[in-house]
């Protein structure tokens, strides 16, 4: 279980309950934000399931409120050479605009920075997505537009690549009115 006090009641565990991962993921308003927008078949959830326990370059978590599933996030893409990963994240829709999302992603990115030591953590997301204002608000910032990324119900969409570094993430999380505690400083 990954849980950390600032971010309460919100915790992480590797126990995803499928089902209502599945069901939930397979809900119009979680799947228009995703890569693959079709609905997931009980032996493609399988073949994921499998796919998160063995393969070392995912790393995915239940999003638990008070043992309540609210949603899933993770890493994807995981590169131990460049210590970076994509970030993947829906929050149920019952669940959504309580800031579970925000507290979910703080979690996740402080155990990939601080546990998991990445250098960079980034994302990509569709235009319109509404949840793009909270991934700034955590710190997130713009990369850059792909133009026509995507083709979803009879048009192209773009897409926007977003990151987070380990300085801004540092940077961030200490009281910058002193930052002689801030890692790399060295007093000059």
């Amino acid at each position: 279980m990954i849980a950390y006090e600032e971010f309460k009641p919100i915790y992480l565990t590797p126990d995803i309950p499928l089902t209502v991962a599945k069901e939930n993921r397979n809900k119009e308003e979680i799947r228009k934000w995703c890569r693959q927008y079709t609905l997931i078949s009980d032996a493609e959830q399988k073949i994921w399931a499998e796919k998160i326990t063995n393969d070392p370059t995912i790393k995915m978590f239940s999003i638990e409120q008070k043992f309540q599933h609210v949603g899933v996030c993770g890493f994807t893409s995981i590169d131990r050479v460049n210590n970076s990963a994509e970030f993947s994240l829906y929050i149920s829709p019952e669940y959504q605009k309580r800031g579970f999302g925000e507290l979910a992603l703080k979690t996740l990115v402080k155990h990939g920075f601080e546990d998991w030591g990445f250098k960079r953590i980034w994302g990509e997301v569709f235009e319109g997505n509404p949840a793009m204002k909270m991934f700034k608000k955590v710190g997130f910032e713009e990369e850059g537009w792909l133009r026509s990324t995507y083709f979803r119900q009879g048009r192209w969409i773009n897409s926007c690549m977003i990151s987070m570094i380990d300085t801004d993430y540092f940077w961030r999380s200490y009281d910058t009115t002193d930052n002689s505690n801030f890692p790399g400083n060295t007093g000059v």
